[in-house]
């Protein structure tokens, strides 16, 4: 990060209103790193390790995560939490979002949404941000969290019907129960319906063992007969008649029902945990690391514009249809080779000396004696026969 050009043009930042100025102008992903890139950090996080060098009072903090100007700058917040603070502050700061209802784009080019809520959980529940690994968090403070975070999914449930009856929450003393502190229901009656923050709906109710509270209305039940399902406050979706004519399991009013307790919902969580570490099956197996020699010879990933200008300075373009044979160079024929007459003496002297074989030589040079009538004499014998 601290290589990138957009990060040292950050370094003469030193406002806290510029930074998020330039996360809203700039920021268009929650992903670490550029698209199509693995060394190029985003944007985002460029904002935000300006953000955790600068340092931010209690207040700023809160302007982040609270922020209406755009989604990118509330996971600024959210990061900012968890990679800068300790680990026992986390589910303080982030737990009242877990149940926040904004949707929002995480990627430029991508066509899935997803919630806020659904983002800070993904912080507190998982070890990896994408490719980078999150500071580890004590085994203790993660239990607490998996307790915390067990009942999330009822909650949403709970939520999307009793939206469906905000008309029943607004009138006074309606009868109901809430979970405030996420473990133990308490009766009570509805006071008012706190909607300044639409996307995180509250109750604000008047227990029965005395006191006050503002409960998420994902955290209420209607337990008041006037407004049972059989006097006709059944406000299902038309969506939700569907799914129910093509489901067989019983379907459950989260409007009114309880669910599952708590440690139920924790055990089936480890349950499925020890499942998916026990009878892994493909790629999920633990890989055996690689050392850095090893790594530093992967392949890495580039953009399309660098693989183009790597194309265009090193990349040489052949065409088989074009290809000749270059011309040989002209032999000499040997034919045509004029030696020297000193050398041809040379020649003839070396072949006359070991060229010529020594029977042929002595058989010459016999019949060359005869001839002249020289050589040895002969007995009269074999002369009156000749």
């Amino acid at each position: 990060i601290t290589e990138s050009q957009h990060y040292k043009s950050l370094t003469t930042v030193d406002v806290f209103e510029q930074v998020v100025e330039e996360i809203c102008r700039f920021s268009d992903s929650v992903e670490p790193y550029m698209q199509n890139s693995s060394t190029l950090p985003s944007a985002l996080f460029c904002c935000l390790y300006r953000l955790l060098t600068m340092g931010m009072t209690i207040r700023q903090l809160k302007i982040l995560i609270d922020s209406n100007v755009s989604p990118f700058v509330r996971c600024v917040g959210f990061l900012f939490v968890r990679f800068g603070l300790d680990p026992s502050q986390l589910w303080t700061w982030l737990g009242e979002y877990v149940l926040d209802d904004e949707e929002f784009r995480p990627t430029k080019d991508n066509e899935w949404v997803t919630t806020v809520g659904e983002y800070v959980e993904s912080l507190l529940s998982q070890d990896r941000y994408y490719t980078i690994i999150f500071p580890r968090v004590p085994m203790s403070t993660k239990r607490q969290l998996e307790a915390k975070l067990a009942q999330v999914a009822q909650y949403r449930k709970r939520t999307q019907a009793n939206c469906q009856l905000l008309d029943v929450y607004r009138q006074r003393d309606v009868r109901i129960e809430a979970c405030p502190d996420d473990s133990d229901w308490v009766a009570g009656w509805v006071i008012q319906v706190d909607d300044s923050v639409t996307t995180r709906l509250k109750v604000r109710l008047r227990l029965q063992g005395g006191g006050e509270a503002v409960v998420h209305i994902g955290k209420v039940i209607l337990s008041d007969e006037r407004f049972a399902a059989s006097n006709g406050y059944n406000r299902a979706t038309p969506s939700n008649h569907r799914a129910r004519s093509r489901s067989r399991s019983p379907q459950v009013d989260w409007a009114r029902s309880k669910g599952k307790t708590q440690a139920e919902l924790i055990e089936e969580q480890r349950h499925r945990d020890r499942d998916r570490a026990v009878c892994s099956s493909g790629k999920e197996y633990a890989r055996k690391p690689v050392g850095f020699k090893v790594a530093c010879a992967l392949p890495r990933e580039m953009g399309a514009a660098s693989h183009r200008l790597m194309e265009d300075e090193t990349f040489v373009p052949t065409r088989r249809g074009d290809r000749r044979r270059s011309p040989s160079p002209p032999r000499e024929d040997a034919r045509k080779v004029q030696h020297s007459a000193e050398h041809q003496a040379q020649m003839q002297q070396l072949f006359e000396k070991y060229g010529m074989p020594k029977g042929i030589e002595a058989a010459s040079s016999t019949q060359n004696l005869l001839v002249d009538g020289e050589g040895p004499e002969m007995p009269n014998a074999l002369r009156s026969r000749r």
